[in-house]
């Protein structure tokens, strides 16, 4: 059989969560696609993000989205979820989790990604982002909603996150504590919970410098520049690769 080139298994870096994540390729909610710019040619971005999700609903999912293969081509993964969760239970009990709850789904998450072979070290949990409730409830009002987010319970639910990652022993970023540093926080938010460009470009900055140490032994580039290809034997030049 004639020579072909290769077929070529892309590195990925799972991104799993709830609107935060399903947004994350969008104008304002551009994490992921930052990610993914800076990971050109070396990693595929694999977005599994479901709006208005909790972890009990997630931790059901997962299993139906990571598989054994997903799992062996998996470099960095993030679990972002809690935004939810932290629903006050009387006003939104459809998305509403209870603390302890919270915390063991993270925890049944992280075991699964294991299983499926993730190791520890390249999971990252990622806390709910602070809630600017002004914004939230005037957005809830003009679209019919129920606000139900205060921001000292989100508080709680963030601890816990970063709890069970120092319990698990996977990576941490503490969005929510990097927001409320600043008086003015708002400006990281578009409607109170979801991320303004500033948002995004804040989180990016807390967990590039993790996925870029997770990715640091992959080739600088798949496949080779152009001007390393001979143009006299394409074939030849790319079957090296």
């Amino acid at each position: 059989m004639e020579n072909t080139v290769k077929m070529q298994k892309w590195p990925k870096v799972f991104l799993f969560g709830d609107s935060l994540t399903q947004l994350c390729f969008s104008p304002e909610g551009c994490w992921g696609a930052m990610l993914a710019d800076q990971l050109t040619r070396r990693c595929d971005i694999l977005a599994r993000g479901f709006s208005g999700y909790n972890v009990r609903f997630c931790k059901e999912l997962l299993p139906a989205l990571l598989d054994k293969q997903t799992a062996s081509e998996t470099v960095a993964m993030t679990i972002f979820l809690g935004a939810n969760d932290s629903n006050n239970k009387e006003l939104n009990p459809q998305q509403h989790c209870p603390l302890e709850e919270y915390r063991q789904g993270l925890k049944d998450m992280v075991e699964f990604a294991m299983s499926q072979g993730v190791s520890r070290e390249k999971i990252i949990l990622i806390t709910p982002p602070a809630v600017y409730e002004p914004d939230w409830r005037q957005y809830c009002k003009e679209n019919g909603k129920t606000a139900a987010l205060d921001n000292k319970v989100t508080e709680t639910y963030a601890k816990a996150c970063l709890e069970v990652a120092d319990e698990m022993g996977t990576k941490k970023v503490d969005v929510y504590s990097r927001m409320v540093k600043e008086v003015d926080y708002q400006k990281y938010l578009s409607d109170g919970l979801h991320f303004s460009v500033k948002g995004s470009q804040l989180l990016f900055s807390l967990l590039w410098p993790i996925v870029q140490d997770l990715t640091s032994d992959l080739p600088e580039l798949l496949f080779p520049r152009w001007d390393a290809i001979n143009a006299a034997d394409v074939k030849g030049s790319l079957l090296k690769a």
